[in-house]
């Protein structure tokens, strides 16, 4: 059945719908009333909707779920063939709808354009990321290499030092065996007991020698 002959079925199914309303309110079965008036439930639904966007009922409640239809019957006016004929998608609505290659070309385009720009920005973050990190990784090896050089100078520093006291320890040895006799050893068979110095200028050298070595 062509669409423009669907007033007619809507025009049946609101006259049963009329009758079985109270007070312009139908509630009940829509299918047995659909079906009494000839429509499937294809063409009910069809009709339905005709009759809704005509202005001729609003559905309150769908019929879901055991629950029963509900229908506000707005208009018992038939629908003519005008009317069903207005409710139908215009052709320029058709043709306007159709792919226009052209624009989805475009819009192709500045989405590439777009992802290009987006893949640009990161790469170039990633390449601030990459200099910044190689920057502090040369940093840190350059401070590793200080602190191994500091580290060199103290041990060698701490060699000299213990060279040089050790030279003063010998250096005021001598001092002590030119300046006096060697003593007799001690009687634990230690070494002899240092003798004391009396002579004023070598006194005074010795203890320029420990002055420097404290």
């Amino acid at each position: 059945m062509a669409r423009t002959n669907l007033h007619e079925l809507a025009n049946r199914l609101l006259e049963r719908i009329d009758q079985a309303a109270a007070n312009g309110r139908f509630e009940g079965r829509l299918r047995e009333v659909a079906s009494q008036a000839g429509l499937n439930s294809v063409r009910s639904a069809e009709a339905i909707k005709l009759l809704e966007e005509t202005g001729r009922i609003e559905v309150v409640q769908r019929g879901r779920r055991g629950r029963n239809t509900i229908v506000a019957i707005n208009s018992t006016d038939p629908i003519r063939l005008e009317d069903a004929e207005a409710m139908l998608p215009s052709r320029a609505a058709k043709r306007s709808s159709r792919l226009n290659y052209e624009d989805l070309g475009r819009a192709v385009v500045d989405r590439l354009l777009e992802l290009a720009r987006d893949d640009g920005l990161r790469t170039a973050q990633v390449e601030a990321f990459a200099a910044e990190s190689q920057t502090f990784s040369d940093r840190v090896e350059e401070l590793e290499t200080e602190l191994e050089q500091a580290q060199r100078r103290e041990t060698e520093l701490r060699v000299r030092l213990r060279t040089a006291e050790e030279a003063l320890d010998r250096a005021e040895e001598n001092l002590r065996r030119a300046l006096g006799s060697p003593q007799p050893r001690t009687p634990g068979g230690g070494e002899p007991a240092a003798k004391p110095i009396e002579d004023d200028d070598a006194r005074a050298v010795l203890e320029i020698l420990r002055s420097g070595r404290a």
